[in-house]
């Protein structure tokens, strides 16, 4: 979509998020590595994490538009999956966390694939990790994703939760 083509809530929304971020970019200038650490004196976030879930508050707003791109049926998106879960809102339902996941499950099925060969054959570091093209780094990040459900089942396993639960 070209810049013309944004609507003027979108446009004036990213206009005021990039000022906020060229305010909160130097006022982090100001600041030392420890500083970036703490917390309020009532306790909750550091900056760090702040900064950190800015971003991925973003990262998972643009999945969640590749989502809607390429499920016609999808209609919910959960709380978490536009990066916002509130300390003391309500825990989930068993309920609620088989719906998130069959939701995953949609999404694994429906957007990860949909990737055209240009974005493919991109290069992308990540730190710590190395440098892959897209194509390479997909079957790491869906199977990093899919080997969490092993620590679901360990922690159902140490809890006796086990019923059902595959080896």
């Amino acid at each position: 979509m070209s810049e013309q083509q944004v609507p003027a809530t979108i446009a004036t929304a990213l206009s005021e998020a990039d000022e906020r971020f060229k305010q909160l970019d130097h006022a982090l200038a100001a600041l030392s590595d420890g500083d970036l650490h703490r917390a309020h004196r009532d306790g909750g976030w550091t900056v760090a994490q702040v900064v950190s879930h800015i971003s991925m508050c973003t990262i998972l707003w643009l999945g969640d538009l590749k989502r809607v791109e390429n499920d016609p049926d999808l209609d919910f998106i959960f709380r978490e999956e536009v990066g916002h879960d509130l300390l003391g809102y309500p825990q989930p339902t068993v309920e609620l966390a088989r719906r998130q996941l069959a939701s995953t499950r949609r999404t694994m099925s429906t957007a990860a694939g949909a990737v055209g060969p240009d974005v493919l054959a991109r290069t992308v570091t990540i730190p710590d990790l190395g440098t892959m093209t897209i194509e390479e780094w997909s079957p790491l990040i869906i199977g990093h994703a899919a080997g969490h459900v092993d620590q679901a089942f360990e922690i159902m396993r140490d809890r006796e939760l086990a019923v059902g639960v595959v080896a």
